[in-house]
């Protein structure tokens, strides 16, 4: 569902933290269209965005309408900040890409979500300026099959930062491996599938 690679990190985060604080969490939902194939389908999903501050990796788990979760670790998104007026400022998360893969087919990817730069508490010792929610519905990615096959895929997600986890695992100076541990090992206790 996602994008991978190296990241680049081109907005200042500003904290006023402990050296162990580093992770900013986010409960979300979204909504993927597939079409292709002579179908059309539908999935909804709910997950957790773990931000590390420090590596600026992000991982998602996502939990899906069909009994799934999904996750994946990302390096490849691009951290823009935009100054609007009165200081205000927004903080945009983007990763594009496309080209002709191995077997000459044509394959893109688009992603965006966007959010308001407000004051975080992060830890009982730590502070950082980051969206309290991020949202973006206009991400998009066309690729082809081993056949040749072109499906496309719409979503959008919403992003809501969760002090009740980015607190205590901060506390704790969890890493977003850890955090990452504790949630799949949750969904496999309640027996959902792991397709990842």
């Amino acid at each position: 569902m996602r994008r991978a690679l190296a990241i680049l990190a081109t907005i200042p985060i500003i904290f006023a933290l402990t050296a162990h604080a580093a992770l900013i969490e986010y409960d979300y939902t979204g909504r993927d269209n597939y079409s292709g194939g002579g179908s059309q389908s539908i999935v909804t999903y709910a997950g957790v965005m773990i931000f590390d501050t420090i590596s600026s990796n992000v991982t998602f788990v996502d939990l899906r309408s069909d009994h799934t979760y999904h996750w994946s670790v990302d390096t490849n998104l691009v951290f823009t900040t935009i100054g609007l007026k009165d200081s205000i400022t927004r903080t945009v998360i983007t990763d594009s890409e496309g080209g002709i893969d191995t077997n000459g087919y044509y394959h893109l990817n688009d992603y965006m979500i966007s959010g308001q730069n407000v004051t975080l508490t992060i830890s009982s010792n730590a502070t950082c300026t980051f969206p309290r929610t991020f949202s973006g519905s206009n991400n998009r990615n066309i690729s082809a099959d081993t056949y040749g096959t072109y499906r496309l895929k719409t979503w959008g997600e919403h992003m809501t930062f969760s002090p009740a986890r980015t607190i205590p695992d901060n506390n704790q100076g969890l890493s977003a491996s850890n955090v990452l541990n504790i949630i799949l090992n949750e969904l496999q206790t309640k027996g959902t599938l792991s397709v990842h």
